[in-house]
C-alpha cells in the first residue's frame, strides 16, 4: 500500500479554498503577503457577500470575529454604535424619554425658544431626522403646552411600538 504525503501548504490550501468565514468565502491563495512582526504571512483572496474582493491571512479568517471586507466592516461598526447608543429608526430613545435640558438651552423648556425677530416663543421638536415646527406663541406657557402635545402625538405611537 502506497501512502502519498501532502505538503503542509498544499493541505492547508485544500482545507481553506471554498470555505466560508463570516461574510467572506475563500477563493484562492494569493501571491500577496502581510507583515506579522519580523515575518510575513500569505494572504487568501476572498469574496465578501457584498461582492468585494478582500485579502485575509489565515489567522484573521479563523479568529472569532466576523470576517468581512473593509466596506462592510465600516457599516457593521456604525450599526453596532447606533445600537449601543440606543438608536432605533434614527431616533435615540433615551433622548426622547429624558426631560434633561441640553447645555445650550436658555428657555428652561425642551424644544422651546424665543424668536427675537417675531417677538414670539417657538416650539419645535426633531424626530427621525425631521424637524417639526409646532408653532409660534405669544406666551411661553402656550409654547411649552404645544411642545408637550407634539411629543405625545409624534413620539407616543413610536414609543408604544418599541415597548
Amino acid at each position: 500500500m502506497h501512502i502519498m504525503l501532502m505538503s503542509k501548504n498544499r493541505y492547508e490550501k485544500e482545507k481553506m479554498v471554498g470555505r466560508r468565514f463570516g461574510r467572506v468565502k475563500v477563493r484562492c491563495l494569493s501571491d500577496r503577503r502581510a507583515p506579522r512582526g519580523k515575518r510575513t504571512v500569505p494572504l487568501w483572496e476572498c469574496i465578501c457577500d457584498c461582492g468585494a474582493t478582500t485579502y485575509k491571512s489565515t489567522d484573521t479568517l479563523t479568529n472569532r470575529s466576523i470576517s468581512m471586507c473593509s466596506g462592510c466592516a465600516q457599516k457593521y461598526a456604525a450599526q453596532r454604535m447606533r445600537e449601543k447608543i440606543g438608536l432605533i429608526d434614527g431616533t435615540q430613545i433615551s433622548r426622547i424619554k429624558s426631560d434633561k435640558l441640553i447645555s445650550t438651552n436658555t428657555s428652561g423648556a425642551r424644544g422651546v425658544y424665543y424668536n427675537s425677530k417675531s417677538k414670539k416663543w417657538r416650539a419645535r421638536l426633531r424626530f427621525k431626522g425631521k424637524t417639526y415646527n409646532l408653532g409660534s406663541y405669544k406666551s411661553f406657557d402656550d409654547a411649552v403646552k404645544a411642545r408637550k402635545n407634539g411629543e405625545e402625538k409624534i413620539y407616543g405611537e413610536f414609543l408604544e411600538k418599541i415597548n
